[in-house]
């Protein structure tokens, strides 16, 4: 039997299946009409997130970009809409990013090294208003 696997064994699947991109190119490709979707919770984005992001945590994606679901999320309804994944460290996004790939989005792409590198690049953060969750 083969060992249970660990988070980072899924991490490393979907990022070997997925595109990723440093923060110093997230500016440019926002010029270029890419949207920018943070995945991490609520309680972490209203934290502070990077300007003009889409905030759809990651246990509840499948449900946002399912045209069939009745709570889906209109912004996730176009798969050709090219979107920015982003996360707390790029984990949790690279694996979003999979499943986007897996749901039909032909343009997405993980943001690697997340808020933390975004952070650490001391790049404009701001605070988003509050979520009526």
């Amino acid at each position: 039997m083969s060992k249970p696997k660990t988070l980072m064994d899924f991490v490393k699947a979907a990022k070997s299946r997925i595109k990723e991109i440093d923060i110093e190119k997230v500016t440019e490709l926002q010029s270029q009409g890419y949207g920018l979707l943070d995945v991490r919770e609520y309680e972490e984005y209203e934290q502070g997130a990077l300007p003009d992001s889409v905030n759809i945590p990651r246990g509840v994606i499948e449900a946002a970009c399912d045209p069939a679901y009745p709570s889906h999320r209109k912004e996730m309804l176009d798969r050709d809409h090219p979107w920015l994944i982003l996360c707390a460290t790029g984990g949790r996004a690279a694996m979003v990013t999979d499943v986007m790939q897996q749901m039909g989005f032909t343009n997405v792409q993980n943001i690697n090294g997340g808020m933390a590198a975004w952070r650490e690049a001391e790049k404009l953060i701001v605070i988003p208003p509050k979520h009526h969750h």
